[in-house]
């Protein structure tokens, strides 16, 4: 397993990649996201920054349709992966509507997950599913 400065420099060398500033830096509006599970990774970005955006056909609150979050859970439903434990990593701490008010909870059930690991830059939690 990487340790949390490996996993946070793969976000942002994505960003650099995307020609983003870096993560909470003046100028800094997008979130990273990226999903792990199965050995597959999906990268999400927040709709407003995101160059490649993609329809959120999942049920989710509309505040995290837009959020890098829902774009990585929607690049796994597309690819047709359900079920496992999964991990992800998000460049800033969740929002009330994705944390909190259970949108990442939400997106993990309807992926059928077993469970979740959300790191973020405030540490980590497990989110049991089943």
């Amino acid at each position: 397993m990487s340790n949390l400065t490996d996993i946070f420099q793969e976000l942002a060398e994505y960003r650099h990649q995307l020609g983003l500033p870096p993560a909470g830096s003046d100028g800094d509006r997008a979130t990273i996201a990226k999903i792990e599970i199965d050995g597959n990774s999906f990268f999400g970005i927040n709709s407003g920054s995101n160059p490649h955006p993609r329809k959120i056909t999942m049920t989710v609150n509309p505040i995290s349709r837009t959020h890098a979050e829902a774009d990585a859970f929607q690049q796994m439903l597309d690819a047709g992966i359900k079920g496992g434990k999964g991990r992800l990593i998000v460049d800033r701490d969740l929002c009330r509507a994705c944390g909190r008010n259970g949108g990442v909870r939400g997106m993990a059930r309807q992926l059928d997950l077993e469970e979740l690991e959300v790191i973020s830059p405030s540490g980590s939690q497990i989110i049991i599913l089943k």
